[in-house]
């Protein structure tokens, strides 16, 4: 009797199991898919109203679509990767064809490494040889501190006693005249913060999307703070560009700050200033590094014209002397591979 109930009992639990097998297995399942690096083309009865380009998610209503994104990271790779940017020779470049490899013949003969960075002031690509190393200003930040002096003023413009230092330190290259200068931008400001980050805004107001105006007490040899400020070449170009087009001055300003650069003493004509442009504006700057001497200049061949150019240079030298040599050699390679050819007009801040 009791091996009868047993067996029935088994058969009982036999069937139940069965029945929950079955039932399990005639359920629907919701099977998740991830696709790792494959892509399956499919085609949607009806796409979603906000889906991005072929292989995104969609994306939120207003938001950027994923292809929007790369492209903006494309376009400011290109603008920060020398190797983005015009090749010497092509369409748009304000160099020749053969400007490249002079260079590199050019650059292996000198003493020290030098940078090239070059933009037409018109339409056309900025181009850059040598590298983009941030380095210090030196004397080549006091045209942004009378640019910047100058705005703050606005119609008031300068008072006879500033023009006087305006003078003394761009054309002589006085370091007490642009401290005063400087002063008195800080004095409108609140301090030396205020003052700094006043140029700080004049420099994104002229395209340079990096630089940041140094605070620091300057170190031995140095007379300035500003002047320790790390200024590639390629957004020192965007800077005097911008100068000349007017984009950060009224007219009559800014006639007045080229006009100053158009006229540094003889001392200080090296480099740009001796290699027999018709017309050039320019700044030198210098002072020593731990490992030499830099030397730089930025400025302005045929400053005011369609068929200009916006250039600096960058000498990381032995000694001064080997840098205003570096840099009146280098200078007079761009008088020969420079193409000044009237261009259409781009206007402000083109990149």
């Amino acid at each position: 009797m009791n091996r009868r109930r047993i067996a029935a009992s088994a058969f009982v639990v036999f069937i139940a199991c069965v029945g929950v097998g079955a039932y399990l297995l005639n359920q629907p399942h919701h099977v998740v898919v991830v696709h790792v690096a494959a892509k399956v083309h499919t085609t949607p009865a009806q796409p979603p109203a906000t889906a991005g380009a072929q292989g995104e998610y969609p994306a939120a209503p207003g938001a950027p679509t994923l292809k929007s994104v790369r492209e903006a990271l494309a376009a400011t790779k290109a603008k920060h990767d020398p190797s983005e940017r015009a090749s010497p020779g092509t369409s748009g470049s304000v160099l020749d064809a053969g400007a490249k490899t002079s260079f590199q013949q050019l650059a292996s003969s000198l003493p020290g490494r030098v940078e090239v960075a070059v933009t037409p002031l018109d339409g056309g690509s900025a181009e850059v040889l040598g590298g983009d190393e941030a380095a210090h200003g030196w004397s080549t930040t006091k045209v942004p501190v009378l640019v910047s002096l100058l705005r703050a003023r606005g119609s008031e413009g300068l008072t006879s006693q500033e023009q006087t230092w305006a003078q003394a330190a761009i054309t002589e290259s006085d370091n007490q005249s642009v401290l005063d200068l400087f002063g008195d931008l800080e004095r409108l400001e609140g301090g030396l913060d205020g003052a700094s980050e006043y140029v700080d805004r004049v420099l994104r107001a002229s395209g340079d999307g990096e630089t940041v105006v140094a605070t620091a007490p300057p170190p031995a040899g140095a007379a300035t703070t500003f002047g320790q400020t790390e200024w590639s070449p390629g957004e020192a170009v965007q800077f005097f560009r911008a100068l000349d087009l007017g984009c950060l001055l009224p007219a009559s300003q800014t006639s007045y700050v080229l006009g100053l650069m158009q006229n540094i003493e003889v001392s200080e004509s090296w480099g740009l200033g001796s290699a027999g442009f018709s017309s050039v504006a320019f700044k030198g700057g210098w002072g020593p590094e731990s490992s030499g001497y830099l030397v730089r200049q930025s400025g302005i061949v045929e400053p005011g014209s369609s068929s200009g150019a916006a250039v600096a240079i960058v000498a990381f030298a032995p000694s001064f002397t080997a840098g205003t040599d570096m840099l009146t050699r280098i200078a007079s390679w761009l008088k020969r591979h420079l193409v000044l050819t009237s261009r259409p007009s781009a206007g402000c801040n083109p990149e």
